[in-house]
């Protein structure tokens, strides 16, 4: 098999490591772009590593007291039944019309996390909400989010940290737990599905996930020493030109190049 997966899963995972944000929002486009991989197959071999990805990150969040609970499971209690819905509206697309639209959701959501990252370059370190949303507002919040995640692999994480920020008084390392608890529950349920779709690619997903591991603890190990106003900044600029690529145009999947990476 080829390095060139591990090399995008160590590059992605560092801007993780560094940012916590940034991960499906950069990996799926570059499984479609780079390898050449399918957007369907894209999006669901993602939300696998994904899965990998938080279940290490939420287990530290988690020992350090860092995940309010209650919310996790508010949200989860709409996005669960969203990832469902989310499926559902995959399986209505004709085959022949999956990548094309899964392109252009993608583009969407790209777009959306950039809007997102640059928005939280404004906001203090402090929690801008005072008080904790009604439980069907947590909800609401949540299916919205599911949806997204089940059909583009992107929004658990630079999307959902903007609504905990705006709308949760949460402290900001207990913010980022509570992100990475719920994603873990919301990207092995999009997982099974996809998997049940036959959407899911493990060889690529191990090869990612070598080099993404070791990614995450690379960048957390030197968040402290980079400008993060800097980093964000280039990660937001950099998910809206993706975002403007796969909404504008129609490139084609390059399927030797998926095949070769599987070698």
């Amino acid at each position: 098999m080829s390095l060139v997966p591990a090399v995008i899963g160590l590059v992605v995972g560092i801007v993780v490591g560094l940012t916590s944000t940034g991960g499906g929002a950069l990996l799926t486009p570059a499984l479609i772009l780079v390898l050449g991989v399918p957007p369907g197959m894209a999006v669901g071999t993602d939300v696998l590593i994904a899965s990998g990805m938080k279940l290490v990150g939420s287990g530290l969040y988690s020992r350090r007291g860092h995940v309010h609970v209650p919310t996790v499971l508010r949200l989860a209690a709409g996005s669960l039944p969203g990832a469902g819905v989310g499926l559902l509206l995959l399986r209505s697309v004709p085959p022949q019309a999956l990548d094309g639209f899964l392109r252009a959701a993608l583009g969407i959501a790209l777009l959306l996390a950039g809007a997102a990252t640059l928005f939280r370059l404004q906001r203090v370190d402090g929690p801008l909400a005072t008080t904790t949303p009604k439980t069907p507002v947590t909800v609401a919040l949540g299916f919205a989010t599911g949806v997204l995640v089940s059909v583009t692999s992107i929004g658990s994480g630079s999307l959902l940290l903007c609504v905990l920020a705006l709308f949760f008084p949460l402290s900001a390392p207990t913010m980022v737990g509570t992100d990475l608890a719920h994603a873990l529950l919301l990207s092995t349920a999009a997982t099974l599905g996809h998997l049940a779709a036959g959407r899911v690619d493990f060889v690529l997903a191990g090869g990612v996930l070598l080099g993404a591991i070791p990614g995450v603890w690379l960048g957390a190990r030197f968040a402290t020493s980079v400008p993060e106003r800097t980093l964000r900044i280039g990660l937001a600029a950099l998910l809206l030109l993706t975002g403007l690529n796969l909404s504008f145009t129609r490139g084609a999947v390059r399927p030797a190049a998926a095949q070769e990476v599987r070698r």
